[in-house]
This record gives C-alpha cells, structure tokens and sequence, in this order.
C-alpha cells in the first residue's frame, strides 16, 4: 500500500505528460464521478482509470490498493444497500422477521458508490504514481498560484506516507523479534499491543523532521527570491489531451442534463 503514494519511473505515454493535463485528468474523473449515479456509466469510468494504469505500467503496482479499495467498496455496497429503502425489496439478510431488508434500487446504488469512490481514489493514485513530485510543487506554484509553503507541506506529507509506513514495519518486526506480539484478531487487544510501538514512532518522526527543518534552512527555504532549475512547458500532446478532456466533460455535462446515467 506504501508504494500506491510513490513515484514510479517508467517511460510511458503519461509519465511523459505534463503535470497540469494529469491534474486536469484526475479533476475530469472527479467530475464525471460525481455526474452520475449509474453504475455502468461508473463501471465505464472505473475501466477507462484502470486502462491508463496499464497504459503507464503502474496497474502491478496499484493492485495491493485495489484490493483494500475493493474491501472498502463492498463495505460502502453493503451500508448503501441495507439504509437506502427505496424498490423493490429483494430479499432479507434476516428472514425471520423481515429485518434487514436490501432493495434493488439500495443494491443498484451501493455498486454505483463503490465504483465512484474506487475511479475517484485510483485516477489521483495514478497521478502520483506517473508524477514526480517536484513537478507537482512546481506546477501548483507556478501554474495554480499556490503559495509555495502550502504546495511543499501537501507534498511533503505525501511523501513521508510510505517513510511513516515502512518505520511501522520495521519498529513491529523488532519489537515481535523482543517477544512482543502484535498480531491476533481481538481489536481492543491489538491496539494495546500497538501501544509499544507509538513511543519509538513518534521519536523517529520527530527525529525525521528535526533532520528536515536543518536541511531546508541549510538550502535557504524562505528567502525572498525562488528560482527553478527548469521551467515547465506545455507539449502539442498536453494542449490536445487538455481540450479533449474539456470537451468530454462538457458532453458528460450535456447527456446529465438530458436526462442520462440517473437511476
């Protein structure tokens, strides 16, 4: 799951487009997520985020968040189906009594939630994973106007996700290697076998930001004058894809308004 929120260097089509028609890209999939509540219009979605992984060769990659978005997706499935009380009823997950009852249009919604939040959550984790992250800083601060404190706190944080998941890894495994467990299934248990392991966390993430701070006022973070080492231009690929996408949205705008991909 670390590696989901890292670069991955490969030489792609989308690797080599620039990050502002891949930050257009994954505002497009928002959008149109939110466009439609139909799960084919969804499921088409969902198939067109999956074929751009492949097409960077970043699917192998994304497949360990795809199996925890799928758990989450059928536990957004299952909520979705039991409260939403409108259709036909279907059948009772209690029979005895009629409790619980899941409806076609509770079911047809859940499978459109969960095909909305997997398309919403792997188009941005494909932006990350083709995207380096100095591009990101450089096109929120020079293309978005983002103040630069802002765009380096955001993607300080996303990089420092699989630094903080991989400590937890490697201060679980010393503590197991002392005799300490922290594996069962009792949730009240695990979190209090967690408990040993937050102390030394916590002082390595201090540690890791003392160590930051030394090495931005070393480079002279805050001065009033920023350069770049190199400027972001936009290629004849990026233009194209960009305006392909506006007028996309804009038809996925029209065919709502006319009344399709609605329940």
């Amino acid at each position: 799951m670390a590696a989901a929120v890292e670069y991955i260097p490969k030489e792609s089509p989308v690797h080599r487009l620039t990050a502002v028609t891949k930050i257009f890209w994954t505002l497009f999939i928002l959008a149109s997520g939110l466009l439609f509540n139909d799960c084919r219009y969804l499921l088409a979605l969902l198939c067109s985020v999956l074929l751009v992984a492949a097409l960077a060769g970043v699917l192998r990659s994304l497949l360990p968040a795809v199996g925890w978005l799928s758990i989450f997706a059928l536990f957004l499935l299952l909520i979705q189906a039991l409260f939403y009380n409108r259709g036909e009823v279907l059948f009772y997950l209690i029979p005895s009594g009629n409790y619980l009852p899941v409806t076609d249009l509770g079911l047809l919604s859940g499978v459109a939630m969960a095909f909305r939040m997997m398309a919403m959550v792997l188009s941005f984790l494909v932006f990350l994973a083709t995207t380096r992250t100095q591009d990101i800083i450089l096109t929120l601060v020079e293309k978005f106007r983002m103040p630069y404190d802002y765009a380096l706190m955001f993607t300080t944080a996303l990089r420092f996700i699989p630094t903080f998941l991989g400590e937890i890894r490697q201060v679980s495994e010393a503590q197991q290697a002392r005799g300490h467990t922290v594996e069962g299934f009792n949730p009240v248990k695990k979190i209090k076998a967690y408990a040993p392991v937050t102390v030394p966390l916590v002082l390595i993430s201090l540690n890791k930001a003392e160590k930051l701070a030394m090495a931005m006022e070393t480079r002279g973070y805050g001065g009033k004058r920023r350069t770049c080492f190199r400027k972001l231009e936009m290629r004849p690929a990026d233009y194209c894809l960009t305006a392909i996408l506006a007028v996309l949205l804009a038809v996925c705008a029209a065919a709502r308004a006319a009344g399709y991909g609605t329940m």
